[in-house]
């Protein structure tokens, strides 16, 4: 081979990266307008198009566009996915300003459907002995998102109502208990139990709660780390039995300060209304039932359901252990 031969092998080459760089930066683009768009729209950004369409319409359109010139192994097209999800993840985090739980749940759906919308490119790629060099056919699969947030802003969300509930036993009767309840002052760092919400996912945790008044219209107010703030309105006050609240949310600190996709009294979340229920058990002791009702409108109900049991239950677990620590640490002489 001789010097001169080399330009000739190597330009081609040269050109091949620089359309598949080019690629990349029309799918950020691509994205990002999709994420604008949906952010603005009245769909919100929990819908098909970003959660479904996008990772789906990216990886292949990222695959086909990577592949042309380049006969590309297997393990290099499955990778294709894998990297975008982090991809998206890191952007959303560090650029966009996505909270952790967000990421999290989006996370497994860009992993799953980028997999779905690799899979026609892998195959039509292996077919191919000639891989065809146009770019024309990828980039018409970036106008598939947009048409999805089209249906998306038109199409209203399914609406459920889930119930969180979660349970514990104490050693102490009722009488006891229900004092316990009504306020939680200056919970120490050490208090409660490890959960994989707040340990992991670093969810804030409670530092105390306050009660103003008695009886039906008196409010708990609940303060949390990161100063976040909520209120607890007191509609049903049977002592020794039943304490039961709506939610209130004064001011948008839990989801500036958690994730701003995870608002309360929001499109998507609707938190109602939760209590605690005193249930009598033999040799004086007493199981507190905590609950919380809410409200989800999203076509990814029961995917987001599921986090909700897991979030919830981990909150409403930690509440429980700080509760029964403090009726243990009095019953031992402990308490102050």
């Amino acid at each position: 081979m001789t010097t001169n031969d080399m330009p000739n092998e190597t330009a081609p080459r040269r050109r091949d990266n620089w359309k598949f760089v080019a690629a990349i930066i029309v799918a950020l683009a691509a994205a990002l307008a999709v994420f604008i768009l949906a952010e603005a729209g009245s769909g919100g950004a929990i819908g098909y198009a970003l959660m479904v369409v996008l990772p789906a319409a990216l990886t292949a359109f990222i695959a086909w566009a990577g592949s042309m010139g380049r006969n590309w192994e297997r393990s290099t097209f499955l990778l294709v996915p894998v990297w975008l999800a982090l991809a998206a993840t890191v952007i959303g985090a560090v650029f966009l300003r996505e909270g952790v739980v967000c990421l999290v749940m989006a996370l497994p759906f860009w992993v799953a459907f980028g997999y779905i919308g690799l899979w026609p490119v892998y195959l039509y790629r292996r077919r191919q002995r000639q891989v065809d060099p146009a770019t024309f056919h990828a980039h018409a699969l970036l106008l598939l998102p947009f048409l999805a947030l089209l249906i998306d802003q038109q199409v209203a969300p399914p609406h459920e109502t889930r119930t969180v509930v979660r349970e514990v036993v104490v050693d102490a009767p009722v009488a006891a208990v229900w004092p316990r309840l009504l306020a939680i002052p200056a919970i120490a760092p050490d208090e409660g139990r490890w959960n994989i919400s707040q340990n992991l996912l670093r969810l804030p945790r409670p530092v105390a709660a306050h009660l103003e008044g008695e009886g039906v219209g008196a409010v708990r107010d609940a303060r949390w780390q990161d100063d976040i703030r909520f209120q607890e309105i007191v509609t049903d006050w049977r002592p020794n039995e039943t304490l039961q609240w709506r939610f209130a949310f004064p001011d948008p600190s839990i989801h500036e300060r958690t994730d701003r996709h995870i608002e309360p009294h929001g499109r998507h979340l609707w938190i109602d209304t939760g209590g605690y229920r005193l249930i009598p058990l033999d040799n004086g002791r007493t199981k507190i039932r905590l609950w919380t009702r809410y409200h989800l409108a999203t076509p990814f109900n029961a995917y987001a359901g599921w986090w909700g049991e897991r979030i919830l239950g981990d909150i409403q677990d930690n509440v429980l252990a700080v509760v029964a620590g403090r009726i243990e640490n009095e019953a031992g002489g402990k308490m102050p």
